[in-house]
């Protein structure tokens, strides 16, 4: 069985003091882990919106109690109070990932943004922000950044087709069930997909059921596919902080399962990109989750694709 875990890092808090706990954590269980780090500014507090815009988005704040789990000082970032930088707060902290063997990606420059307009800003908009994001990596750690993760899940024709022009060596943007390449307006895209599979904590707290820490554990483990890959994508402003013990618990079952963890680059080193199956990006929706998110879409051939007969 084996599982990459994707940490996303979304605001100031979470990667100053979430990405330190689940480092230390991960290190003494043992397990390798992929770090996706916003680069700008921590907005978070321009996400209350999403209450116009979402069904579901308030009974998501109680059900997951976001207030005591984010702070105050996080709800109204970029509102009341001012914005913090995110990734250029703490390079010492992203270089000591790397320096720990630890995956570091770039999970999009201001993330409320992308997540909340990126229909709205256009294709100017979209490559301002990834060269952005991409020019932080790359001042912080001395080198391009070979992957990205689109914040809350959410990408388009235009962001698909600037980040494959970053030759990267994957991306992981959209929920589906195994790597693919993406068909975008006709063309076929080099670039692999590697989406999450599984359902996220904050999905899974905002269902009536399972309920409880160790039904949640169990819950995962019994989400795990034994003869596929397993992409979990976690947060650090919630496993790395007031769900830490339990996510060490849900570790710990995994590898007394035999589970074996991998980073995504390894994964992407495997993949034959010819070989991939090609398949459309779609909109939906998912339980415990407010608002869309990419997917991925059936497969189709080649030749539907670029109309060659």
């Amino acid at each position: 069985m084996e599982i990459a875990l994707k940490i996303d890092v979304d605001t100031h808090q979470g990667l100053e003091q979430g990405v330190p706990r689940l480092a230390d954590m991960l290190e003494h269980e043992g397990v390798a882990a992929s770090f996706y780090i916003a680069m700008g500014p921590d907005n978070s507090g321009r996400a209350i919106l999403r209450v116009f815009r979402n069904r579901g988005f308030v009974g998501k704040m109680f059900r997951t109690k976001a207030v005591s789990m984010y702070g105050m000082r996080t709800i109204l970032s970029g509102t009341i109070l001012p914005s913090r930088p995110i990734a250029l707060s703490f390079p010492a902290t992203i270089r000591e990932l790397k320096a720990r063997g630890f995956e570091v990606g770039v999970h999009g420059y201001d993330h409320v943004r992308w997540q909340d307009h990126l229909d709205e800003i256009g294709e100017r908009g979209v490559r301002d922000e990834l060269g952005d994001a991409f020019e932080a990596y790359r001042a912080i750690l001395g080198e391009p950044s070979k992957s990205f993760a689109a914040p809350g899940w959410r990408t388009n024709a235009a962001a698909m087709i600037a980040l494959d022009e970053q030759h990267l060596d994957y991306r992981s943007d959209t929920r589906g069930g195994a790597p693919y390449r993406c068909a975008v307006n006709g063309q076929i895209l080099a670039t692999p997909e590697i989406p999450t599979t599984m359902p996220t904590l904050d999905e899974v707290m905002g269902r009536a059921e399972p309920s409880g820490a160790a039904a949640i554990r169990d819950f995962y483990v019994g989400q795990c596919r034994p003869d596929a890959l397993n992409v979990h994508t976690i947060h650090a402003e919630t496993e790395g902080m007031s769900q830490l013990v339990n996510f060490t618990a849900l570790i710990r079952a995994l590898k007394e399962r035999g589970a074996i963890f991998v980073q995504l680059r390894e994964i992407a080193s495997r993949l034959n990109r010819a070989e991939l199956p090609i398949c459309e990006v779609i909109r939906t929706t998912l339980p415990g989750r407010a608002g869309w998110i990419s997917a991925q879409g059936p497969a189709t051939r080649a030749a539907d694709v670029t109309g060659d007969k």
